[in-house]
């Protein structure tokens, strides 16, 4: 009976001979997982690129061309501006012959680019019309037309 009690007390060949090789293997999945995060960076330098929100562009307002507001003339009536260019953004409460379109693009690492146009009525017809430099017309690499993707460059491939 002693005997018996004697193997209960005795630990059990090769219970930790696992140890170290489980040790070793966690040492090399740390090392391996530290090393290879740097492959996930961010290359803007605006951004840190570690634990962000997806950011998406954000288009707000009237996207406006040179062609779109070459349609609009001096002594159209409200109406015919509305159908060329679309509601304006902005109609002043203070200045009711004064229709702003604003457009904002917003690009995820916060740089914004912002346009505008101003139409300027007198009796319901255009006697003034005002704008920034707007795109000639729908260029594809116009940086803050809707669904525009930045060109890939050497840097960012590699």
């Amino acid at each position: 009976m002693n005997e018996v009690f004697a193997r209960a007390r005795r630990p059990v060949a090769g219970s930790r001979a696992g140890a170290p090789r489980k040790a070793a293997w966690l040492v090399a999945a740390t090392l391996a997982a530290a090393l290879s995060a740097p492959g996930c960076a961010q290359r803007d330098p605006n951004r840190s690129g570690l634990f962000e929100a997806y950011r998406t562009d954000l288009p707000q307002g009237n996207y406006l061309t040179q062609q779109m507001l070459g349609q609009v003339k001096e002594g159209m009536s409200r109406e015919q501006v509305r159908f060329a260019l679309g509601t304006p953004l902005l109609r002043h409460v203070f200045h009711p012959d004064r229709w702003d379109y604003v457009f904002r693009y917003q690009f995820p690492n916060g740089r914004a680019e912002l346009r505008r146009a101003t139409i300027v009525f007198r009796d319901d017809r255009v006697v003034a019309i005002e704008a920034d430099a707007l795109p000639a017309k729908e260029d594809p690499a116009d940086p803050a037309l809707p669904g525009y993707r930045p060109p890939a460059t050497a840097e960012a491939r590699s």
